[in-house]
C-alpha cells in the first residue's frame, strides 16, 4: 500500500508539472470519436506543399525522344535510316526513325543484298559459310580464292618436292528477287592422287521473314548439302545436313576415293575403318564493319573456325585473307585423306 501511494503522489506531481509548463493534449479533433458520435467527426484536409523541382541536366534529358547515355553527346546518335533512301535491299528492324549510336546501327539493320564478296566454298557470305543475304537482281559476283595444303603419301610422309595448294574458282547471280544462283569448283596442282576436286552448283532462296534456303549439290557423287539460316550481315546462325555419299570404307589393296564435305566435320573409328561425314552441322558467320572500306570476317562451318579481314572498295572489288583452324579432315592419316589443308587462305571477288 505505502508503495503503491508513492507512486500515485509521483504520477501526480508529473502531470501538475506539465500542466504549470503550458503543455496540454488537443482533443477537440477527437471529440467526435470521444461522444460516440463517429460519423460527424470531423475530417481535416491533408495540406500538400507545392514542391518546385528543378529542370532536369541537358546530360539526362531526351533529346526528340532519344535515349541518350549521360556521357554521350547528340551527333553520335543517328536515325537509324540516316535520312537516306534504302539501298541494296534494307529492312530496319526497328522503325526507321529511331535513333541510335552509330556503333549498333549494324545491328539493326537487315539487307538482303548485302554485296559481301564470295565466300570460299561458293555464294555470298563469309569465308568458309555463305550467309542469308543474296546478290541483287541481274548482278552477278566472280571470286578466286587461293588455299595451300600439305600432300601425305600412305605412310603418312608429307611430301615436299614443291608447295601445294588449290584453286577454288566461284561465280553467283542474283537471278531474281531474293534468289541467287551459283557453282564453284576446286583445281589443285598436284598429280600424285586421284583427289577429289568437285564441281559444285549453289542456290541460295529467301524465303518469309529473315529465313534464308541453301543448299551445295556435289555433281561429282560426293556429299550434297541443305541448310536454313538467318540473320544480319554482322552476325548470322544455321543449321544444315550433309548426304547422298556412302560411308568409306578402307582397304589397302583397292582404297576408295575418299570424300569430303562442305561443311561439318568428319568420323572416322579406327577399329572398323569406317569413317563418314557429319549429318548434321550448325553455321555462325559474321562481318563487322570496321571502316566505310574494311571489314572483320569471322565464321565456324561445324567443324572449322576462320578469322580474317575483307577490303571493300566501291561494293565491287572485295579483297580478303583469313585463318582457318584445323578441323577433324586434317587430323586424318595419310593413308585416308592424303591433303591436309593449311591455315591460310586469300584471295577476291569482283561484283558487277
Amino acid at each position: 500500500m505505502k508503495i503503491r501511494k508513492k507512486i500515485i503522489l509521483a504520477v501526480s506531481a508529473m502531470l501538475l508539472g506539465a500542466v504549470g509548463s503550458g503543455f496540454a493534449l488537443d482533443l477537440s479533433q477527437y471529440q467526435g470519436y470521444l461522444s460516440g458520435n463517429r460519423r460527424k467527426a470531423a475530417v481535416q484536409e491533408q495540406k500538400q506543399s507545392n514542391v518546385l523541382l528543378e529542370e532536369p541536366s541537358n546530360n539526362y534529358r531526351s533529346q526528340n525522344e532519344d535515349a541518350y547515355y549521360v556521357t554521350s553527346e547528340q551527333n553520335q546518335f543517328i536515325p537509324l535510316g540516316n535520312n537516306q533512301p534504302q539501298k541494296d535491299g534494307e529492312r530496319f528492324l526497328v522503325p526507321p526513325d529511331t535513333r541510335v549510336p552509330k556503333e549498333l546501327r549494324p545491328l539493326l539493320v537487315e539487307q538482303r543484298t548485302p554485296r559481301q564478296g564470295l565466300a570460299l566454298n561458293g555464294g555470298t557470305g563469309a569465308t568458309l559459310v555463305p550467309s542469308p543475304g543474296v546478290l541483287e537482281p541481274d548482278k552477278t559476283a566472280i571470286g578466286v580464292q587461293v588455299q595451300t595444303f600439305d600432300l601425305y603419301n600412305i605412310n603418312n610422309v608429307k611430301y615436299t618436292d614443291e608447295d601445294y595448294f588449290d584453286i577454288i574458282v566461284s561465280a553467283a547471280w542474283g537471278v531474281s528477287d531474293g534468289m541467287e544462283i551459283g557453282f564453284d569448283k576446286t583445281f589443285a596442282n598436284q598429280d600424285h592422287y586421284d583427289l577429289e576436286e568437285p564441281f559444285y552448283l549453289n542456290l541460295k532462296y529467301q524465303a518469309t521473314g529473315n529465313v534464308t534456303l541453301g543448299g551445295s549439290i556435289n555433281c561429282n557423287s560426293g556429299y550434297h548439302s541443305a541448310w536454313v539460316a538467318a540473320g544480319v550481315p554482322v552476325i548470322w546462325v544455321g543449321v544444315g545436313g550433309n548426304f547422298g555419299a556412302s560411308d568409306y570404307k578402307h582397304s589397302y589393296v583397292t582404297p576408295p576415293k575418299f570424300r569430303r564435305a562442305k561443311y561439318g566435320g568428319y568420323n572416322y573409328n579406327y577399329n572398323t575403318g569406317r569413317g563418314y561425314a557429319d549429318e548434321f552441322f550448325f553455321l555462325v558467320g559474321g562481318l563487322i564493319p570496321l571502316n566505310d572500306n574494311l571489314r572483320f570476317v569471322y565464321d565456324f562451318n561445324g567443324d572449322r573456325f576462320s578469322l580474317g579481314f575483307r577490303f571493300n572498295y566501291s561494293n565491287t572489288l572485295f579483297l580478303n585473307a583469313s585463318y582457318i583452324s584445323n578441323g577433324d579432315y586434317e587430323n586424318l592419316p595419310g593413308q585416308i585423306a592424303h591433303r591436309r589443308n593449311r591455315n591460310f587462305v586469300m584471295g577476291g571477288t569482283v561484283a558487277f
